[in-house]
């Protein structure tokens, strides 16, 4: 008998799996949706956003970009004030949640109108967006992002009923990163948070991935959804998070349905980090983008004070610890150099996203000399002031865990090198997590103290005469 019963369990369990693993996102309308056809659909924290539904002959084409679309955030201070957190695995989610805890104590986490988050920072973005005030708090939120995501993966991809289905179905390893992330992080008395679970008085959720088959940036949000005529509010956060942190090799793709056409088409979704591993891309276009239509559209200037951009950084050096070795293996060898290869990209190409935020926002007769000592001094201190194209001032802070090392003053003279050999994965022990928590203290409150403080005056300043007409000021 157990045998027969062994097999029709396994045959209902290839079943159930067999339908909704390749995606997960769920049409407008019925079906049959026609071609003309086209609504806006919004989720609870969007409702502050006067968002008109878009006319059939407005609709725009699929190859138009859909960042500028994205409705400007309305509140009370008029300066577009931008979160980016950078990809890197459990050590990206638990340093994200150690500033932002730093920032809630300076007044600035408050007054954030967007989070755009890359692979682990998304895990923290999107608790942070969904949790109550209950919920977030430090001792919380520190036992939920320390689990072992990728023991769990490992786990039940070794359990026999899961061989089954990961060999016969669609599904596949990101779909069991996302069903750990449900269970860990993103479901609420039993029920699985989707994007209509967003807090309304959060800051708006952006998650970037990047699109397989083109190689541009995938951002969860209703303006994606609706190019798709898909419906984001019933969409599983944890999917979302997962295409996010889909690294390739490692993990397979998320696949979501295009039902804008009468023919079945489909969007692969991988690692955000592929395109923009800071998440500060989608926050300078968003920024750039919204003050051109308003003039467009001959409407006020939604952002008339400005923008704060903050980058939270979880790279490392790497420093793959070989000194003390005269020979090294061919498997060890592979490894080392895939980790240093992907670390140096990395962070060469984040080099240059931040170096673009400075030729994107200077004046048009700027010179040469005077964007290369910016770029200089954004490199050296972290923090940077400089005025957009109307000269309207526009604050960087690059919060970088990397920034340890010119800490040289530290009394712990080890702890620099512990917190560079953090690995980017899914897993974290205590102590680790505990130290990026010490990391981001140091790093707000010695490093860069003066420069948050001042931005946060900025911010507060002259809130009562600078509030938009076009919209209610935000609840906060």
């Amino acid at each position: 008998m157990g045998r027969p019963c062994y097999v029709v369990t396994s045959l209902l369990l290839l079943a159930a799996f067999t339908t909704g693993c390749t995606h997960k996102n769920q049409p407008l309308t019925h079906p049959k949706l026609r071609a003309g056809s086209f609504a806006v659909n919004q989720t609870r924290a969007a409702l502050f956003i006067p968002i008109q539904p878009l006319a059939a002959t407005t609709r725009p084409s699929i190859v138009d970009e859909i960042l500028p679309l994205v409705a400007p955030v309305s509140d009370n201070d008029g300066v577009f004030v931008g979160i980016a957190m950078s990809g890197g695995g459990s050590r990206s989610a638990n340093f994200s949640a150690a500033c932002l805890f730093q920032f809630e104590q300076l007044g600035l986490l408050q007054k954030a109108d967007y989070l755009s988050s890359v692979s682990g920072g998304s895990l923290t973005a999107a608790y942070y967006c969904l949790s109550t005030d209950r919920e977030w708090r430090p001792r919380n939120v520190q036992r939920r992002l320390a689990h072992s995501f990728a023991t769990d993966i490992l786990i039940n991809n070794l359990l026999p009923w899961n061989f089954l289905v990961l060999a016969f179905t669609d599904w596949d390893r990101s779909d069991l990163l996302a069903d750990t992330l449900r269970k860990n992080l993103f479901s609420r008395d039993g029920k699985e948070l989707t994007f209509a679970d967003l807090r309304p008085n959060r800051p708006r959720l952006l998650i970037n991935a990047t699109d397989l088959q083109t190689g541009k940036p995938f951002v969860f949000s209703n303006e994606s959804f609706d190019k798709l005529g898909s419906d984001l509010g019933s969409y599983p956060i944890a999917h979302a998070v997962a295409a996010s942190a889909a690294v390739p090799v490692l993990l397979h793709h998320v696949t979501v349905r295009d039902y804008s056409t009468a023919f079945k088409q489909y969007r692969h979704l991988i690692d955000g980090g592929v395109t923009d591993n800071l998440g500060i891309r989608t926050l300078t276009d968003l920024y750039n983008g919204q003050i051109e239509a308003a003039k467009r559209a001959g409407a006020p200037n939604p952002y008339p004070r400005g923008a704060v951009f903050l980058v939270l950084d979880a790279r490392t050096e790497f420093d793959a610890k070989l000194s003390d070795k005269a020979d090294i293996g061919l498997a060890e060898t592979l490894a080392t150099g895939a980790g240093l290869t992907s670390t140096v990209l990395i962070n060469r190409a984040s080099s240059a996203t931040l170096s673009d935020i400075i030729v994107e926002h200077s004046p048009e007769d700027v010179t040469a000399g005077t964007l290369r000592r910016q770029k200089k001094e954004l490199e050296t201190k972290g923090h940077l002031q400089l005025k957009d194209s109307e000269g309207r001032p526009v604050y960087v802070v690059h919060l970088a865990l990397s920034r340890m090392d010119d800490m040289q003053d530290l009394p712990f003279a080890s702890f620099r090198e512990r917190v560079n050999s953090i690995a980017t994965y899914f897993n974290i022990s205590d102590t680790e997590a505990y130290h990026l928590y010490q990391a981001a203290e140091l790093l707000v409150t010695r490093k860069f103290d003066g420069p948050l403080r001042e931005i946060a005056r900025f911010v507060d300043g002259a809130t009562a005469t600078t509030a938009p007409t076009a919209a209610p000021a935000r609840d906060r």
